[in-house]
């Protein structure tokens, strides 16, 4: 049997995984902290990096994908409840944006004015000018 490349996993199964987790949700909600990514990180012994990389792992995927989405659930409230700019910031990471799109209902607009008088043309222009 091959070796396995790199260290060892630090925790063995789902279940070692959770009790961590518990014991920081628990730490944060005791002392009134908000949840990070780097937090959780930090709280378990190991690096953002390898969260990422245990969640890759389908034994440990439910159980990471849970706890971060209660992570980012926590940051929505706290904006939302806060009125800070924030939730700007997370509408804009969930794809929305902040852009005004118009629609030009004058189908009018690119006459071609080029055969016509001198007068006509100015009448035509006084015309798109009065239908602010």
């Amino acid at each position: 049997m091959a070796n396995p490349v790199g260290r060892p996993k630090i925790f063995k199964n789902k279940e070692e995984l959770q009790e961590k987790l518990d014991a920081y949700k628990k730490y944060l909600l005791d002392e009134t902290k908000p949840p990070t990514i780097a937090g959780l990180a930090y709280y378990t012994g190991i690096d953002r990096q390898t969260l990422y990389n245990y969640k890759k792992d389908a034994q440990f995927f439910d159980t990471i994908k849970t706890f971060v989405d209660w992570i980012l659930m926590t940051y929505e409230e706290t904006s939302i409840n806060n009125s800070s700019g924030g939730i700007v910031f997370l509408l804009k990471n969930y794809g929305y944006t902040d852009k005004v799109e118009t629609v030009n209902l004058n189908n009018n607009v690119n006459q071609d004015v080029t055969e016509l008088t001198k007068e006509e043309r100015q009448a035509r222009i006084d015309e798109l000018l009065n239908k602010k």
